[in-house]
């Protein structure tokens, strides 16, 4: 598993050039997801599946699904990862936003560590961060980050 998670942030990096803040967000959500499935204690390969997809989830600033999904799938398979790994992951990456196609404790995971990374980095008011954690915080551990973080 390190081996491909790996290569997907080497490629990651390459991807993003210089481009600090882009660098610094990645990889503060595969941190806290990598982090939070590891104590919810997920299953190997369902662990490699949120890490992989912490790393590329925001491998493309454009609202459009289809793009990311190409990118990821472009990327992956130059990577040479096993067809399992590249369709979760797209999957994922596709429904990335969308809390209505959660169908995994993957997915659940990384909304979880990139809602807490983008409430950090942009400054969310505290009423914003309760009313979307009562809501949307369904793991132990990434509500227990969110506490911690922002007192709520």
């Amino acid at each position: 598993m390190t081996k491909n998670v790996n290569q997907i942030a080497k490629a990651m990096k390459e991807l993003c050039g210089n481009n600090e803040a882009k660098i610094r967000h990645f990889v503060s959500v595969y941190t806290l997801a990598k982090t939070i499935g590891e104590l919810e204690k997920l299953p190997e390969q369902t662990q490699e599946y949120l890490e992989i997809s912490a790393l590329v989830c925001d491998i493309d600033d454009s609202d459009s699904d289809f793009k990311k999904h190409e990118l990821v799938k472009d990327m992956l398979q130059k990577q040479e990862l096993e067809f399992d790994i590249i369709d979760r992951v797209c999957y994922i990456v596709e429904n990335f936003d969308n809390f209505d196609h959660i169908t995994g404790l993957d997915h659940q995971i990384l909304l979880e560590a990139h809602m807490i990374v983008d409430f950090k980095e942009k400054g969310v008011d505290r009423q914003t961060i309760i009313k979307e954690s009562n809501s949307k915080f369904m793991t132990n551990y990434g509500r227990a980050f969110l506490k911690k973080a922002f007192s709520v």
